[in-house]
């Protein structure tokens, strides 16, 4: 019983950790996290004075380029080398971590922001767009979760990628026996989805947009690293 208890308690514990990782947040970095939870926040709060202010386009192109640019050029030129050299990989991954955090959940508020900016531009019934959206979601937000449960929070931070090295090992359970890329394929659709209810063409755009910027960085930064890492014949599993 005492076993069955500790295993439950192992599973919740995970499925939170995951959840919040996948969110900016990852709950079991300790000591940074008094560094982390501050900044996010005040990414919380800038994301209502936004709102509020309807200061939305300057916000959006802000967030975007912050993920979709700042991420391939940390990951892609000497920056990434030369944070390592001066600061040691723990604490120059960590910073990185934060970083990669923050474009996380800013990307997500900016897409609540274009979003909620043009609402109403097309026509659904809404029972419509609230059944597609509960059967993407489960489908889509499951896949990424499956995954990200699966390959571990380290990879989902690009902690390889970001040492240049090999940090775990290469699934092709789960989803990825589905799905090409369970990540950036299907685990990306429930992005789509606010745009869907409240009816926001723009809305689906923009997120068109962010989802082709990901695979841009995938098919550039990070498929050539993992054939190059995990699926080269010297370092295959």
């Amino acid at each position: 019983m005492k076993k069955k208890m500790v295993a439950a308690f192992q599973t919740a514990r995970k499925i939170v950790l995951v959840f919040a990782g996948m969110s900016g947040v990852r709950l079991d970095r300790g000591k940074i996290l008094l560094i982390w939870i501050p900044l996010a926040i005040i990414s919380y709060l800038l994301n209502q004075i936004v709102y509020i202010k309807n200061w939305w386009l300057p916000y959006v192109i802000f967030c975007w380029a912050f993920y979709y640019v700042g991420n391939p050029l940390i990951l892609s030129t000497p920056i990434r080398s030369w944070m390592i050299r001066k600061l040691g990989e723990e604490k120059a991954y960590s910073i990185y971590e934060i970083l990669l955090g923050l474009m996380f959940m800013n990307s997500a508020f900016a897409i609540a922001q274009f979003t909620v900016a043009h609402p109403n531009t097309f026509n659904i019934a809404p029972i419509i767009a609230w059944i597609i959206s509960v059967i993407v979601f489960v489908v889509s937000f499951g896949s990424k979760f499956w995954a990200t449960w699966l390959t571990g929070l380290d990879i989902y931070y690009y902690k390889d990628l970001f040492l240049n090295k090999k940090t775990g090992k290469f699934i092709q359970s789960g989803p990825y026996r589905i799905f090409k890329n369970p990540m950036y394929g299907i685990g990306y659709l429930y992005g789509y989805l606010g745009a869907l209810i409240i009816q926001s063409k723009e809305g689906l755009i923009f997120v068109a947009i962010c989802h082709a910027s990901i695979y841009i960085f995938y098919y550039l930064i990070e498929q050539p690293f993992v054939r190059r890492t995990y699926l080269s014949s010297s370092n295959s599993l």
